[in-house]
């Protein structure tokens, strides 16, 4: 069998030059001066409204014995999200789906997404402990949309709540936390874990918001289930994240990101109906990842 190494580094090349080609962009904004160091610190209300749009790319390369195939995804949603109850221990955030479209091009097949159309109106309930960080999420994770691919949605809705720190940010200050990000789907288990280093690049106004501007790399192991075009697999591997982020200083609300995922797995499977032999299947993923504020 052609190893894992040769394959899949050739893919990630190809891949990555295609994908980079569409953009996942720079966040642009204007440079500002603050006054000294800046302590980020979150503050939330019950009644609060932020609206996302968000925007993903993904092409996945698949290989198996005697069977090569490349799927491309367009993905593009639009949310509002509400904040509920605010205790010392939690907080509430309802997320609904306002928007959502997408395709999938299999070969030289593309086709609407009709699983993304699926989200709208829909929502997703988001826990988090009082510095932001997302503790749970429930609702729509059985739909078909958030259980297909390998995860990376759920690594895009993660990005709303970034980790902080208690330090004084200026230029140049980085702190590293864990990377743990809680299964978005009810029906498949998928386990990413590993770590992220931030570090700070500049002060930036965006939106007309004074923000801290913040680039980001993460490294992750994943295991769990990967389904693509109708074929479900159970991948192991791992992946990164890098990518720049734009807080708020004054409350440090998401206002901004980009970024590129990439993972490399191995596994086996076999098709959903089941009756197919199970067979060793090595993937490389490259996605653009894009959240912005909504109007």
């Amino acid at each position: 069998m052609v190893t894992r190494k040769t394959v899949l580094t050739a893919l990630l090349v190809v891949m990555a030059a295609g994908i980079l080609g569409s953009g996942c962009g720079g966040g642009g904004g204007v440079d500002i001066i603050v006054d000294g160091p800046v302590v980020l610190s979150r503050s939330f209300e019950e009644g609060d409204v932020l609206k996302y749009k968000f925007k993903m790319g993904s092409q996945s390369g698949i290989k198996r014995t005697a069977h090569e195939q490349t799927i491309y995804t367009q993905t593009e949603i639009t949310t509002t999200c509400t904040f509920g109850e605010v205790t010392e221990d939690d907080v509430t955030m309802r997320m609904l789906f306002t928007n959502a479209t997408g395709s999938i091009t299999v070969g030289d097949r593309p086709e609407i997404d009709k699983s993304v159309a699926e989200l709208r109106g829909n929502e997703l309930e988001f826990t988090l402990d009082p510095t932001g960080t997302v503790l749970s999420w429930t609702g729509i994770g059985s739909s078909d949309y958030l259980e297909a691919g390998a995860g990376q949605m759920a690594i895009l809705l993660y990005d709303v709540f970034p980790a902080l720190t208690d330090k004084a940010l200026d230029i140049g200050v980085s702190w590293t936390t864990d990377y743990d990000i809680p299964d978005l789907s009810a029906a498949v288990d998928r386990d990413f874990s590993g770590e992220t280093t931030y570090t700070v690049t500049g002060f930036k106004s965006k939106n007309l918001i004074d923000c801290v501007v913040i680039s980001r790399h993460s490294d992750f192991s994943f295991e769990g289930r990967a389904e693509q075009a109708g074929e479900v697999w159970l991948m192991e591997g791992d992946g990164t994240v890098d990518g720049d982020l734009f807080l708020s200083i004054e409350d440090a609300s998401l206002v901004f990101s980009s970024g590129e995922m990439k993972m490399t797995l191995t596994g086996e499977g076999s098709s959903v109906g089941g009756a197919a032999a199970s067979n060793v299947v090595e993937m490389g993923i490259v996605s653009s990842l894009r959240i912005e504020l909504a109007e």
